[in-house]
């Protein structure tokens, strides 16, 4: 009988090693809502510092990730501005070419030639003003855009269901390790107790 309550021990260690890593992943995101026991208030890590974290990774991301500055250099560029002069003049083309089919009178003295000179020149005066267009525009949307508080009232606001779903699936394995670890050092820290009192018993016998 005694051999048995003896061989339990590194049993009864891991079983409780894996339930205390259990119970601390699970309290990575439970309690959603703080609870009262036994005087302490319990409310899962993320819950509890939801607020905090949004500041912070809307600060990181404010600064390490994009900015301002990025989505300027992108619209400053020539490539941006190539690319938005012929967006612009493929529509005055077409609106041009509209206007010429709804009038029957036009459509017989302008060709398609002609709608192509057109849009030619107003374009040739457009790339003159389109770098100073789109830098007004910017600096208009600039003023609205604002990533660090978009980023974090989105956190805020994300269900904390669906990010527990999401950092479950990314992170599954290794939450589940972190699990299976706490009943193998539980199972070691028995086996070193049960050491211990075998030891102590051949001490006595002796």
């Amino acid at each position: 009988m005694k051999l048995l309550s003896l061989l339990s021990i590194p049993l009864i260690a891991a079983l409780i090693g894996w339930i205390t890593n259990y119970i601390a992943v699970k309290m990575i995101f439970r309690p959603r809502k703080a609870i009262n026991f036994l005087g302490l208030k319990i409310i899962g890590l993320i819950p509890k510092q939801k607020a905090a974290l949004a500041e912070k990774i809307a600060q990181t991301v404010e600064s390490q990730l994009i900015s301002h500055r990025d989505i300027r250099e992108i619209i400053q560029s020539e490539d941006f501005h190539a690319q938005m002069g012929t967006v612009l003049k493929t529509k005055i083309e077409s609106f041009i070419t509209g206007k010429i089919s709804s009038n029957s009178l036009l459509s017989m003295f302008v060709t398609q030639d002609a709608v192509s000179k057109l849009s030619s020149i107003i374009m040739e005066e457009l790339d003159k003003e389109l770098p100073g267009i789109i830098d007004d525009m910017f600096q208009k949307v600039e003023s609205k855009l604002d990533f660090h508080v978009i980023i974090r009232d989105k956190i805020i606001g994300f269900d904390l269901s669906k990010l527990e779903t999401i950092i479950y699936s990314i992170a599954s394995r290794e939450l589940k390790a972190i699990e299976i670890l706490g009943g193998v050092l539980g199972f070691i820290v028995g086996l070193v107790q049960l050491a211990l009192i075998i030891i102590g018993d051949l001490h006595v016998l002796q």
